[in-house]
């Protein structure tokens, strides 16, 4: 039904080296690749800038792609792979960021069933905010969703004055045509893109619709920083 792809860049802004980071033996990149093989994907592949961590998939018996290429997205990275293999358009492609160890499998499943029941070109998921302290953290990316259509994304509190719009945590996993992927790959980044190092705002203003699937998630959050590494292992430990 789909195929998930894993951008796994080595080196991060905040947090160096982070896919390669150990919690309970294994690396957050090992983490996130083992949860995303427990969904329905027909195929789970880490696309990747890194020799460490190419190996590191191939040595468990994954599927591993070197980036040929130096590139500023994940997106980005992941068009390469889907173009060099020559994908079909309405190939359905997951994006998964390396560093979701926590990705809970039915989100993902649901992800690929909101776009394949709809023939969706370009999806997303976001949940509800638990806490109002995440809606003025800069790390927590906003949705503001109508219905089901994102309609904008924020880093700070949009403090929304839209009727019937809620604002809503985006979770960065993001579903694809491999056609639409082929297409926003050529469009030039956009300056508010660049600016909030938010790449789903090219498509937004470029006129591309982007569809917004509302989950309950209850423990899933990305790893960004040495506090949400500490958090994982703290989790983790509880468990």
């Amino acid at each position: 039904m789909f195929k998930i792809l894993i951008p796994a860049r080595l080196n991060s802004q905040r947090l160096k080296r982070k896919l390669l980071e150990k919690v309970d033996y294994k690396t957050i990149i090992q983490m996130t690749w083992e949860a995303c093989n427990k969904t329905n994907a027909n195929e789970v592949i880490v696309v990747t800038d890194s020799d460490e961590i190419f190996e590191l998939i191939s040595n468990l018996g994954g599927h591993a792609y070197k980036s040929k290429k130096e590139h500023n997205s994940g997106t980005d990275r992941i068009q390469e792979y889907i173009e060099e293999l020559a994908f079909s358009d309405d190939e359905l492609v997951i994006n998964v960021q390396g560093d979701e160890p926590l990705i809970e499998v039915e989100a993902v499943n649901q992800l690929g069933s909101f776009m394949v029941d709809n023939q969706f070109q370009y999806g997303t998921i976001a949940k509800n905010f638990t806490d109002d302290n995440h809606l003025n953290d800069a790390n927590k990316v906003k949705v503001l969703v109508d219905g089901n259509k994102g309609l904008d994304f924020y880093r700070t509190n949009p403090n929304s004055s839209h009727h019937n719009c809620k604002v809503l945590h985006h979770i960065g996993i993001y579903a694809f045509t491999a056609g639409f992927l082929n297409l926003f790959a050529k469009i030039p980044p956009t300056v508010n893109e660049e600016k909030l190092k938010l790449e789903q705002l090219r498509a937004i203003e470029n006129g591309f619709p982007i569809n917004v699937l509302e989950l309950e998630l209850k423990n899933s959050w990305g790893i960004d920083t040495e506090e949400d590494l500490k958090k994982l292992r703290d989790y983790l430990k509880a468990k």
